[in-house]
């Protein structure tokens, strides 16, 4: 097992996801050095002029986003890796694009591996709106997680939110494919119950419904392809749902990682070492190399003794 896999079981005991093997592993670690802000446009977006007179209907309920991040720490897992990890990549296609909102940050550094981890933007599709605590709002967009050392590449395509009744679920069509090698089969879930979301009680104001970072947990493990448990916390959710006449917020602007340079080398300004002791040999404190010359010296010493005692005596 290489080290990069065991790192990877070491910080999966402290997150708790649920995928196990005795080769490598597809569960991600928990995020311990970056830091989360809610996957949301308001640090992003400024103030939009609302179109007064227009109403959100369920005749003219045709435009809006939704901003979802996934999850942090499975964004920090694929997008900067475990060291060792060649080839990870995050991509955003028909419909999705990926954000500069929320990015992982280490050492102050934005996606340090030069692999984009912003939360995901989703275009809208078509909406069935009745009120603003019963309707179905579906959006556009497919975002690919490849880890080829770890054996896998998982795809989330086209969510879509639906309130009714109290309950508040955000579905996707969710796929796991799994080469050679993988502790798990490949899997493909249609029409998934991804998540479940808190909403606000948001109200619809010049024709624009809008949900700001909504709590959102993870329905089952099945759900995330078995990469968490259920109940886990999944990032907040940020939608919108706008009438044709209203005005939509700003677009949240894109990611744009750039390739960290290669590391240049510099002077070793630290002397080789021209002896390590046996890493079996206890450690006194003593340079070896000085123990090795005390040796000699006492050496010298006892044949100095030994001619002495030898030394023929004085003739009267």
């Amino acid at each position: 097992m290489s080290i990069p896999v065991v790192a990877g079981l070491i910080l999966l005991a402290v997150q708790g996801p649920t995928t196990t093997a005795t080769t490598t592993t597809t569960t991600p670690p928990p995020t311990t050095t970056v830091t989360t802000v809610p996957s949301q446009r308001v640090a992003a977006e400024t103030t939009t002029t609302t179109a007064p007179g227009c109403d959100l209907t369920p005749a003219n309920a045709r435009k809006g986003d939704l901003i979802w991040g996934f999850k942090k720490s499975f964004r920090q897992y694929v997008g900067v890796g475990l060291a060792g990890a060649t080839g990870n990549s995050i991509t955003a296609t028909n419909g999705a694009t990926i954000t500069a909102l929320d990015e992982v940050v280490r050492d102050g550094v934005p996606n340090p591996s030069g692999i984009p981890t912003g939360a995901y933007r989703f275009t809208f599709d078509s909406a069935d709106y009745t009120s603003p605590t019963q309707f179905t709002a579906r959006y556009r967009g497919t975002v690919t997680f490849a880890y080829p050392t770890h054996f896998f590449t998982l795809l989330l395509f086209d969510p879509w939110v639906t309130t009714a009744n109290g309950t508040t679920i955000l579905h996707a069509d969710i796929e796991l494919k799994a080469t050679p090698g993988a502790p798990t089969q490949p899997t493909n879930l249609p029409d998934v119950d991804l998540a479940r979301v808190t909403p606000p009680a948001a109200t619809p104001t010049n024709g624009l419904l809008t949900w700001q970072a909504a709590p959102a947990t993870l329905t089952s493990a099945e759900a995330f392809a078995g990469f968490y448990q259920a109940g886990a916390a999944m990032d907040p959710v940020a939608l919108t749902l706008a009438a044709d006449c209203a005005t939509t917020p700003t677009t949240p602007p894109t990611a744009n990682p750039v390739i960290p340079p290669a590391a240049t080398p510099t002077e070793n300004l630290i002397p080789t070492a021209r002896f390590r002791p046996t890493p079996g040999l206890a450690s006194t404190g003593v340079a070896t190399e000085h123990s090795l010359w005390a040796g000699v010296v006492l050496l010298l010493a006892g044949m100095a003794l030994v001619l002495a005692a030898y030394r023929p005596g004085r003739r009267t």
